[in-house]
């Protein structure tokens, strides 16, 4: 019988279900990458001149903002998530489980950026898409704290590094919760206001470099 601590390193050959666990993930995302695309409205040219074309395409204006948004989301959501793995040594059970549920958080993006487009300038889009954002930064979190507690690090990772990842998710469930009430009375502005993330995660990246310390940024006292 196996502990809830045991490491899938020590169910499988080493390194072999993290590989599996990340190109899992990979396609997971690239899927919700392609999903955004064939969301995309496309004008009907059939009988019509080139200027009625271009105003069918311009009328989806929403829409074409709305992927901008959820694919450089889920760009960087990527990025972070391969940045955390590229750290890892061994998995746990349960951070395969909170990394399922970070992927829950991407699955539903294109459904979110619909919800975006359709609801008609109502709370329901952002809101919906805000949570999402929300749980998937809360599962980061719990994945960094989850990997300091198994010690699930690669040997020679920087003190700083889950830092960093704890401070940027907890900025960007930060500035989704802030939009949430905002959704209710300005639904564009919701929207508008997800971009204090790249102000905030710069301010919080400046404070975290001035306060961390890496084990060997430790300065030695001097003898009297």
């Amino acid at each position: 019988m196996t502990t809830t601590a045991e490491t899938t390193a020590d169910l499988d050959e080493p390194g072999h279900s993290l590989e599996r666990t990340i190109y899992f993930s990979d396609a997971v995302i690239a899927i919700a990458l392609t999903l955004l695309a064939l969301e995309l409205p496309v004008p009907e040219g059939l009988g019509k001149s080139t200027h009625e074309v271009w105003v069918e395409f311009l009328a989806g204006g929403d829409e074409y903002r709305s992927f901008a948004i959820s694919f450089a989301v889920i760009s960087f959501f990527w990025w972070e998530h391969h940045r955390f793995f590229q750290r890892i040594n061994v998995l746990s059970g349960r951070l395969v489980f909170l990394n399922m549920v970070s992927l829950f958080a991407i699955v539903v993006v294109p459904f979110g950026t619909r919800l975006l487009s359709v609801d008609n300038g109502g709370p329901l889009g952002p809101v919906f898409y805000a949570s999402a954002m929300i749980l998937w930064s809360l599962a980061l979190i719990l994945m960094v704290i989850t990997a300091n507690r198994q010690k699930l690090w690669r040997k020679g990772t920087p003190a700083h590094v889950s830092h960093n990842m704890i401070v940027g998710a907890g900025v960007a469930a930060f500035v989704f919760a802030l939009s949430i009430p905002i959704a209710f009375a300005k639904p564009d502005y919701a929207e508008f206001s997800w971009l204090l993330i790249i102000v905030f995660s710069r301010l919080a990246g400046m404070l975290s470099r001035r306060t961390a310390k890496t084990p060997g940024d430790a300065k030695t006292p001097h003898r009297a």
